[in-house]
């Protein structure tokens, strides 16, 4: 049934970006909306049943606003479509200052949930994004939900909470992609889908939805490596996969002179690598009594190193 609906949903979102009628478009917007309620709600109790209520009248009452907007739109009654179109967008993708709901349904979600939500569930909001792009008018939004973002998830110890907060930055590198061409964006949700997938993948396997339960869960040591390295993808440390997607985003933006906005992104992923670090010093180190220092290989650390060192040394001769 579950699999039925991600196929459903991913399917829908992908149809989305196939059509230019706002209210067909609309109309899938709608559809995946209820798609993912029966994707939460299946088999859950009644608290999951009452939030998840509180996320679709949210949802609902600005999907009618929208709906409203939308005709005035198409027949030019209005001069305050754009901007209200925006806004229920923003609200749609949980981008601050409406980011309310999206942090309130974070970790009461099943982990396959939370990976709708946060990657296929967004696509047609940005699609409708897209349209209306301005990158003069979007600034202060996007500079907003990043710098509010890479706060906010500092000192979290509800891992969806804190990958929550991550998402509404990548949201934002997501619509600067998308102002350069529609090849860099898909480039780039492509990266991030993947990165998410591995990550959550390992945290559903395991049961995990909190730092505290690394401490009571038997997960190898080498398993927490691999946590450690999907985790500096996903928020963007070299030379993986997440740095990547983000370089060539900030290659285009650099040339093309918006020098200011590559700044603050750079040091919002700073950020963000600081509190996925974070999370990784609590799994590796607090919660491993029994990883000591002295018990480590220093010859495959010292391997391990060199091969950091070299991926540099290439990054930095490519460029």
């Amino acid at each position: 049934m579950k699999i039925m609906l991600v196929y459903l949903i991913g399917w829908l979102s992908a149809m989305g970006w196939t059509m230019n009628n706002w209210l067909m478009i609309w109309y899938l917007m709608e559809v995946c909306l209820v798609l993912f309620l029966g994707l939460c709600t299946s088999g859950k109790g009644y608290n999951v049943s009452e939030m998840m209520m509180s996320y679709y009248l949210v949802q609902v009452i600005f999907s009618l606003i929208m709906l409203t907007f939308i005709l005035f739109y198409m027949f030019n009654l209005g001069y305050l479509c754009s901007f209200v179109l925006v806004l229920g967008m923003m609200v749609k993708m949980g981008m601050f200052p409406f980011h309310f709901w999206f942090i309130m349904i974070c970790g009461k979600l099943e982990w396959i949930s939370f990976f709708m939500l946060a990657t296929l569930m967004k696509l047609i909001p940005l699609v409708l994004l897209y349209y209306l792009f301005s990158m003069l008018s979007f600034f202060f939004v996007t500079a907003s939900s990043l710098i509010f973002g890479s706060f906010m998830g500092l000192n979290n110890s509800v891992i969806q909470k804190m990958m929550g907060y991550s998402s509404m930055v990548t949201i934002c590198w997501l619509i600067y992609s998308m102002s350069i061409s529609l090849i860099l964006f898909f480039g780039y949700f492509a990266g991030y889908t993947i990165m998410l997938i591995w990550l959550i993948n390992i945290f559903n396997k395991y049961g995990i939805f909190y730092i505290n339960q690394f401490k009571f869960n038997s997960v190898s040591l080498n398993m927490k490596i691999v946590i450690f390295s999907y985790s500096l993808s996903i928020s963007g440390f070299p030379p993986f996969l997440g740095f990547l997607v983000k370089w060539m985003v900030i290659n285009c933006f650099w040339h093309l002179g918006f020098k200011f906005v590559v700044s603050l992104m750079i040091l919002v992923s700073v950020l963000s690598v600081y509190f996925y670090l974070q999370m990784v010093f609590f799994v590796m180190v607090v919660f491993s009594s029994w990883v000591k220092w002295h018990t480590m290989n220093f010859t495959s650390f010292g391997m391990l190193s060199f091969v950091f060192l070299m991926s540099y040394v290439i990054l930095f001769f490519l460029y």
